[in-house]
């Protein structure tokens, strides 16, 4: 009678376990399947953005390519610059996608160097033109602050990265009026601040609390809008900053702005 009771006991068990190890087995594949989505999701965005830089190197490849083409040297030095804008633009992309992943925080090195901020704000809007190129209203307006000889550190590649997805933000929902981005170092104390301000619609309040959330769920990635303020804001803070809505922006639309320390 004993052994029955062991037996059956040894049974419960094994019994028990099976259906803990049959739930676990649910749970990963069920997060597995979660995973893949998001990177799909996020996969499809970065091949979205991709094309860009991709399309005007094919364009600079055809004009270099016509045979009775003669080229002055500002127009080979102005091409060249175009090539390694875009090749640049691609590279941080693909730093992007190894922030991404697991390994995100070993995939990327840092590439601390010095820069203009006028220059690089000016930059990134030559590279958003063709945004509105549908849109006569809107124009694309740089606010100077700074001397054009003010220099800051930090990693150029992914500053250029978050302004960049900014700039094309606001192009996205500006019908008429104007994009203008800016940088200072007066509005947040010993701190370079970059802004992006728009004349679109503006973000509806039920959304603001979930601009900058990083996302766990694959259909929170369904807005492309806000799956770059994710990266953005993702980005920001391993560079030691901070990306913001400014809620007391007391004009017609939005602005962004990007807080990094003055090293």
């Amino acid at each position: 009678m004993l052994i029955f009771i062991i037996l059956g006991i040894i049974l419960l068990i094994a019994l028990a376990y099976s259906l803990w190890c049959i739930k676990t087995l649910r749970e990963r594949l069920c997060e597995t399947s979660k995973s893949e989505k998001m990177k799909k999701a996020f996969l499809n965005n970065i091949h979205h953005e991709i094309r860009t830089p991709l399309k005007a190197m094919t364009g600079l490849a055809d004009v270099i390519g016509k045979e009775d083409l003669y080229l002055s040297k500002n127009e080979k030095r102005d091409i060249r610059e175009q090539l390694n804008y875009n090749a640049d633009l691609i590279d941080t992309l693909m730093d992007e996608i190894l922030m991404f992943t697991e390994c995100g925080h070993e995939g990327h090195q840092f590439h601390i160097e010095s820069f203009s901020p006028n220059a690089l704000c000016r930059r990134c809007l030559e590279a958003n033109m063709y945004s509105i190129y549908h849109r006569q209203a809107v124009k694309l307006n740089f606010k100077r602050e700074l001397s054009d000889e003010f220099f800051v550190k930090n990693d150029r590649h992914l500053v250029e990265l978050v302004l960049n997805k900014l700039i094309l933000n606001a192009c996205r929902f500006t019908e008429a009026g104007e994009v203008i981005v800016g940088c200072n170092t007066s509005e947040n104390t010993d701190c370079l601040t970059i802004f992006v301000e728009d004349t679109g619609n503006g973000v509806p309040q039920n959304r603001v609390s979930k601009l900058f959330t990083w996302f766990e769920d694959p259909e929170d990635m369904n807005d492309e809008a806000e799956l770059d303020l994710s990266i953005c804001q993702r980005v920001a803070q391993k560079m030691g900053g901070t990306l913001r809505m400014d809620e007391r922006y007391a004009r017609r639309g939005t602005r962004f702005v990007l807080i990094l320390p003055l090293h």
